[in-house]
C-alpha cells in the first residue's frame, strides 16, 4: 500500500486552519464572557441602588426637601432621569434588574428645578 503524501499534507493544513479558527473563536468567547460579567455587575449595582432607595423611602430617611446630590451620593444614581417639558421637575427612576420599565417594581424620586426632592414613591406597575 502506498501512502498519498499530498492527502497527508492537505489533512495537516486543514487541521492547522481549524486550530487557528478555534483559537480565534476562543478570543471572541472570552470577550463575550467579559461583556456578560460587566452586564451582571451593572445589573447588581442597579438592584443594590433600588433596594437602598426603597428602604430609604419606606424608613423615612429619604424625605421631601432632600437635595438630589445628597441622595445620589448616599443611595446611588438612578437608571434614568427625565426632565418634564418646562424643566421644572425631574423624575428619577430606580428599579431592580428583574423589573422592566413597563412591568415590575420601581422607585421614583421627583425633584424640583432646584434639585430638591418633591415626591418619593415605590410602585408596582
Amino acid at each position: 500500500m502506498k501512502k498519498c503524501l499530498y492527502c497527508g499534507s492537505m489533512c495537516f493544513i486543514l487541521l492547522f486552519a481549524t486550530s487557528a479558527c478555534a483559537a480565534e473563536g476562543l478570543g471572541t468567547l472570552i470577550e463575550v464572557a467579559k461583556s456578560q460579567a460587566e452586564i451582571k455587575k451593572q445589573y447588581d449595582e442597579e438592584t443594590r441602588n433600588f433596594e437602598r432607595v426603597k428602604k430609604g423611602i419606606e424608613s423615612g430617611s429619604i424625605r421631601k426637601g432632600d437635595a438630589r446630590v445628597y441622595i445620589e451620593e448616599e443611595y446611588g444614581v438612578p437608571i434614568v432621569s427625565v426632565k418634564n417639558l418646562d424643566g421644572n421637575r425631574a423624575d428619577c427612576v430606580y428599579k431592580p434588574a428583574t423589573s422592566s420599565f413597563f412591568k415590575g417594581i420601581r422607585a421614583t424620586l421627583i425633584y424640583t428645578k432646584d434639585g430638591l426632592l418633591d415626591e418619593a414613591r415605590v410602585e408596582e406597575i
